[in-house]
């Protein structure tokens, strides 16, 4: 997993404040992480939502400091009421798992709602999840900029129409990152992705794959490919642990 700075900043840093992140993220990228820790406790506690953001992450995965999920919601919820759409997201999630706080869906759903709010789509699926429902793109408009949504809890064989038999020996496991109406939004979405997260993909390949949803057409996003599953479910849980990260991730075996 790496930290880079996100591109949804909702606050004004002075620069010198940007620099010292940019710092404590080279240190978290080197897997230095008692520097980084200490580096983002500094810009954390100056009020550096970003920052606040790692810390969360680093208490939830035990990263320097002993796993302390009740830690690392305090640092989320911090972020998060200074409007940061990640951290938003998260504290909803912990509240609607019960991790780390008491369980409570009503606050869960809000804040989720309030992350969705300002574009951090993936905080959909888990309102979604809260409600028992299934969450897809309207089909009588057109498809959300970012990438098409859909429920990454269903199977491929609900979430996507039958595709033909291959042979399994023939196939190797990739990621997949969303599902767009164009292939040249599908390049868009990599792209972008891969500017976001260039230590962490860069050494895979995209395939624009098409296919339909819902009678619909579609471009399926999807790198690789990786030695076996293990290794793409890391590279997918590590995705989504950005805080910038924003569109879904699911390990796949595919041709």
């Amino acid at each position: 997993m790496n930290i880079r700075t996100t591109s949804c900043i909702l606050l004004l840093m002075p620069l010198a404040l940007s620099a010292d992140f940019d710092s404590a993220s080279q240190a978290y990228q080197n897997q230095d992480y008692r520097t980084a820790f200490a580096e983002f406790s500094e810009l954390a506690e100056a009020g550096d939502a970003r920052s606040q953001t790692v810390l969360a992450i680093m208490y939830k995965y035990g990263e320097s400091v002993p796993v302390d999920p009740t830690a690392a919601y305090g640092w989320y919820l911090k972020a998060a009421r200074q409007g940061y759409p990640p951290a938003m997201c998260n504290v909803g999630a912990m509240l609607a798992d019960g991790n780390g706080v008491e369980p409570d869906p009503k606050q869960a759903t809000e804040w989720l709602q309030k992350a969705a709010d300002e574009g951090f789509e993936r905080a959909l699926d888990k309102i979604a999840e809260i409600r028992g429902d299934v969450y897809l793109a309207s089909l009588t408009s057109d498809p959300v900029p970012w990438s098409q949504n859909w429920n990454l809890r269903l199977p491929n064989e609900i979430r996507f129409e039958e595709t033909p038999v291959v042979d399994d020996s023939l196939k190797v496991f990739r990621i997949q990152l969303g599902a767009i109406s164009s292939v040249e939004s599908a390049r868009r979405l990599w792209e972008q992705v891969l500017r976001n997260n260039e230590n962490l993909l860069r050494d895979y390949q995209p395939i624009f794959r098409p296919g339909t949803s819902q009678g619909k057409p579609v471009w399926r996003v999807q790198i690789g490919p990786f030695a076996d599953q293990n290794l793409a479910q890391r590279v997918c849980n590590a995705y989504l642990d950005q805080p910038d990260s924003r569109t879904g991730c699911l390990v796949i075996l595919t041709d």
